[in-house]
C-alpha cells in the first residue's frame, strides 16, 4: 500500500514538473532557455507521470495524473490544430 501511495505521489510530482516546464515553453518565448529542450523536458515528465499513474490507480494524486494527462493532450493538440488553420491560410 505505501509502495502505491509514493508511486502516486511521484506521479504527481512528476507532473507538476511538466506542467511548469511546458509554462515556461509557452511563456518565454526562447528567450533564456530553448525552447526545444524544455518542450522535452515537459512531455517527458507528463508521459512519466501518466505511465506512473497507470501503477497507482488506486491513489488519489494517481488518479489526478491518470486524469489529467489526457485532457492537456486534447487542449495542446486542439491548440495547435486551431493555431495552424490560422496560420496556414492562403
Amino acid at each position: 500500500m505505501q509502495s502505491k501511495q509514493s508511486m502516486g505521489l511521484l506521479s504527481f510530482i512528476s507532473l507538476i514538473v511538466g506542467l511548469i516546464f511546458l509554462g515556461v515553453y509557452i511563456t518565454t518565448g526562447n528567450s533564456f532557455i530553448d525552447d526545444n529542450i524544455t518542450m522535452l523536458l515537459g512531455f517527458t515528465f507528463l508521459i512519466l507521470s501518466f505511465v506512473l499513474s497507470l501503477f497507482s490507480k488506486k491513489d488519489k494524486l494517481g488518479r489526478v495524473s491518470l486524469y489529467v494527462f489526457p485532457i492537456l493532450v486534447v487542449i495542446y493538440l486542439l491548440f495547435f490544430g486551431v493555431m495552424s488553420l490560422f496560420w496556414n491560410t492562403p
